[in-house]
C-alpha cells in the first residue's frame, strides 16, 4: 500500500479500507481472524490498513499499532479519516459509541463485529442510559458482523436492525498451510508421548458468573479422572493470555494435582494449527463465548470436537450442558471410544469462505458509495 503511519495522519493518502482491533501475538480468537482476513485482503488487491489499539504489534504499512494513545487516537481518527469503510472488532463499548458518533459526521460506511457478550451485557445492564446508548450505536451501523445466531437474534429481534444491516458469519477463517509453523520440540515431544491427547486453549484469569471462563477447573478434574483407565492419556493447555501472576499460580495449582508429565500448559504458542492437527480430541467446556474460532479450526483439520452448550455451537460438536463436569467427561469417554468414526465423519467437513463473505460486504458497501456520487 506505501502507507505509513505520519502518511495516514498527515496527508490525504487514506486507503479505502480501515479496520480496527488487534493483531497477534497472542495467537488466539480475533487475533488470528484478523491476521488471516488481511492476508485475502492482500490477495484481492484491497487498499487497506488495520490500526492494532490492543498491543504494540504491528507489521507496517498494514497493521498499525495505535496501542500507547488509544482514545486519542481514536478521537484524532474518527474526526479525521477519510476512508470509504471503518470496521470496527473492539468489545470496548466507549469505542463503540465513538464509532456511532462518527457515523453521524462523518462520510463513510460503518461496520461492526460482534463476538461474544458484549453486547448482550450491554443491552441487559442496569444502567437504562448505557442500553439505550447500545442500542442507538447499533443503528447507526450500515453493517453489522453477529459471529453467531444467538447474537444476530439479539440485533434483528431485540434491537430492531433491518434484516439487510445485519449478516451472521463466524469468525473462522481457514488458515494457510504456507504459513503453518511446527509446534516447539517440547511439544511435539508431549504430544508423541501420550494416547489419547486431549487439546484446549483459553486465558486464565477472566470469570463469568462467578467460573472461569475457560474451564480450566474441569480440564484438570477430567484428565485427573480419566487417566485412571488410560494411564498414558495426555492434556495440553495452550494459554491465549493472561495476568502472568494469575498464570504462574493457575500452572502451579494445576501441575500440583495432576502432575507436569500428563497436564501440559503452555504459553506463546505462534501457531495451533499443526497442534491441534496432531491431537485427537478438542475440548471447550467454556461457560460463555462468542463463536469460538479454535472449535472450527479443530472441525476443519478433522479433529473431533467436545464443546459446552453455553452458545449455539458447529452441528459437528459432541455438546455437553455447561458446567455439567459429569456430562463433560461421559461426552468426552464417548468420543475416545468412538475416535475413528467420527475423525472419519468430519472428512466431508467442509468451512465456508467467510473471508470472502466479509470481503464481498465490503465490494458492496464501495458500491453503494460509489452510487452516491
Amino acid at each position: 500500500m506505501g502507507i505509513s503511519s505520519r502518511g495516514i495522519m498527515n496527508d490525504s493518502n487514506w486507503p479505502d479500507i480501515a479496520l480496527i482491533g488487534s493483531f497477534p501475538p497472542p495467537f488466539g480468537g480475533i487475533n488470528v481472524h484478523l491476521q488471516r482476513l488481511i492476508r485475502r485482503m492482500d490477495d484481492e488487491g484491497l487498499r487497506f490498513v488495520l490500526f492494532n489499539a490492543v498491543t504494540k504489534s504491528q507489521e507496517p504499512p498494514r497493521v498499525l499499532s495505535v496501542f500507547r494513545h488509544k482514545y486519542r487516537w481514536y478521537l484524532f481518527f474518527l474526526l479525521r479519516h477519510r476512508c470509504k469503510i471503518v470496521h470496527l472488532y473492539s468489545p470496548n463499548w466507549l469505542s463503540r459509541l465513538m464509532l456511532a458518533i462518527a457515523a453521524c459526521f462523518r462520510p463513510g460506511k460503518y461496520v461492526l463485529s460482534i463476538h461474544g457478550r458484549s453486547i448482550a451485557e450491554a443491552l441487559d445492564c442496569a444502567n437504562p442510559i448505557r442500553s439505550s446508548l447500545t442500542r442507538w450505536l447499533l443503528r447507526q451501523m450500515d453493517m453489522v458482523i453477529a459471529c453467531n445466531p444467538e447474537i444476530e437474534q439479539r440485533c434483528l429481534q431485540g434491537v430492531g436492525l433491518a434484516p439487510r444491516k445485519v449478516r451472521m458469519i463466524p469468525a473462522f477463517i481457514p488458515s494457510d498451510t504456507d504459513f503453518s509453523t511446527p509446534p516447539p520440540d517440547y511439544v511435539q515431544s508431549f504430544m508423541e508421548g501420550h494416547s489419547p491427547l486431549i487439546f484446549a486453549v483459553g486465558w486464565i484469569g477472566q470469570r463469568y458468573q462467578d467460573c472461569d471462563i475457560y474451564g480450566l477447573d474441569m480440564l484438570v478434574e477430567l484428565i485427573d479422572q480419566l487417566r485412571i483407565s488410560y494411564p498414558n492419556i495426555g492434556m495440553a493447555f495452550s494459554v491465549n493470555g493472561g495476568d502472568q501472576e494469575d498464570v504462574s499460580s493457575a500452572i502451579k495449582v494445576c501441575h500440583d494435582r495432576v502432575g507436569e508429565h500428563i497436564l501440559l500448559i503452555t504459553e506463546g504458542l505462534s501457531d495451533l494449527t499443526t497442534v491441534i492437527q496432531g491431537c485427537d480430541i478438542f475440548v471447550r467446556p467454556t461457560n460463555t463465548d462468542g463463536d469460538a474460532v479454535s472449535i472450527r479450526e479443530a472441525l476443519h483439520l478433522g479433529v473431533p470436537v467436545v464443546a459446552s452448550d453455553a452458545v449455539p455451537r458447529p452441528e459437528s460438536c459432541v455438546v455437553f450442558k455447561s458446567r455439567d463436569m459429569n456430562e463433560f467427561e461421559e461426552k468426552v469417554r464417548i468420543v475416545i471410544l468412538n475416535l475413528q468414526s467420527l475423525k472419519e465423519n468430519l472428512k466431508d467437513y467442509e468451512a465456508p469462505d467467510n473471508a470472502l463473505q466479509i470481503i464481498e460486504i465490503y465490494k458492496h458497501l464501495k458500491k453503494e458509495i460509489s452510487e452516491c456520487f
